[in-house]
């Protein structure tokens, strides 16, 4: 009886040790001790009984699963989280790039800085500019024409050379 109170103490400390590590930053030393912790106490069950083992085998396999995604959707909440990852701010109308410095520049050319996959930065009358691109991929440096405003970001396609 006095093996069972042991091993049902370790189990519990596993746990706990598990979760811990939801709310202290420990870099997963908890979680190594808890895995440690846990696989001694699964290994002296093991010991004692066969049936037994499995049977915690079973209940650990979907047990420390189901409380590892129980813990991670509830993370954010706690007040670790909180402190780690605040809340994001609501942006006003003010926050946005005005879309009529973006609309002088449909029809102008410009140059890829980057490459556009299909997001990248281009030149234009020496102001760089996040584009995307109309279709496919654009490689740098290659001369495209700002064709239209996709909300607030200008789309391009590369220029064909008049051949």
């Amino acid at each position: 009886m006095e093996n069972w109170l042991i091993i049902g103490i370790l189990y519990g400390a596993g746990l706990f040790l598990l979760l811990a590590d939801f709310f202290l930053p420990s870099h997963g030393l908890l979680t190594l001790a808890s895995f440690a912790v846990l696989g001694f106490a699964l290994y002296s069950t093991f010991q004692i009984s066969e049936q037994a083992g499995l049977t915690a085998l079973g209940l650990l396999a979907v047990g420390v699963p189901t409380m590892l995604v129980m813990a991670i959707r509830r993370w954010h909440r706690t007040w670790v989280g909180r402190r780690i990852s605040p809340p994001n701010p609501v942006l006003t109308e003010e926050d946005r790039l005005p879309a009529k410095d973006l609309e002088r520049l449909i029809g102008r050319m410009g140059r890829s800085l980057t490459p556009l996959r299909p997001v990248g930065m281009c030149l234009f009358d020496d102001q760089r500019v996040e584009c995307v691109s109309e279709a496919g991929m654009i490689a740098a440096n290659v001369e495209v024409e700002g064709i239209r405003l996709s909300d607030r970001t200008l789309v391009v396609r590369p220029v064909l050379p008049r051949g």
